[in-house]
């Protein structure tokens, strides 16, 4: 790097670093314009990226995802709703008494995740989900239902 070319380039690279790093984060529709929906993405799933020699998509990546905690502990919830459009046709719900299952037609399926009041606290897009990665993550968010409890599997 020698003469005002080179110095030109270090101080261009290092303005860039600098503004990158002070870049705001993109709105929802600016990520979603990316590919990459702001609800579900995790700052830890970035790090996964150069696994697969994807790293040209971090710096968007990061400025589109939710930081995140891999060794926290899950927020735990007493009650559950799951929307769909189709019946469910297994005994996997009968394992969730404090589940419950509403039929709404024409929406896409959703987890929504209530306090002991009813009130939902969280409400989640599981449209890409199967079987398994439902119950999975009802087993990892529900709380276990309390032996006072006499309530049983509802559909609405």
């Amino acid at each position: 790097m020698d003469g005002p070319g080179g110095l030109v380039f270090l101080l261009l690279g290092t303005l860039m670093s600098l503004v990158e790093s002070i870049t705001p984060d993109l709105s929802a529709s600016e990520c979603l314009a990316l590919g990459l929906n702001r609800d579900n993405l995790m700052c830890s799933s970035c790090d996964t990226l150069k696994e697969f020699n994807l790293e040209v998509l971090e710096p968007n990546c990061r400025h589109c995802c939710t930081v995140d905690d891999v060794n926290a502990v899950p927020s735990k919830y007493p009650r559950a709703q799951l929307e769909v459009q189709a019946f469910v046709k297994s005994d996997r719900p009968a394992a969730f008494p404090n589940l419950t299952i509403k039929y709404v037609r024409g929406a896409d399926p959703v987890i929504k995740l209530m306090d002991e009041d009813g009130d939902v606290m969280e409400t989640l897009a599981i449209d890409k989900w199967n079987t398994d990665s439902v119950e999975e993550f009802l087993n990892t968010y529900l709380l276990p239902p309390s032996d006072s409890s006499d309530r049983k599997f509802n559909e609405v």
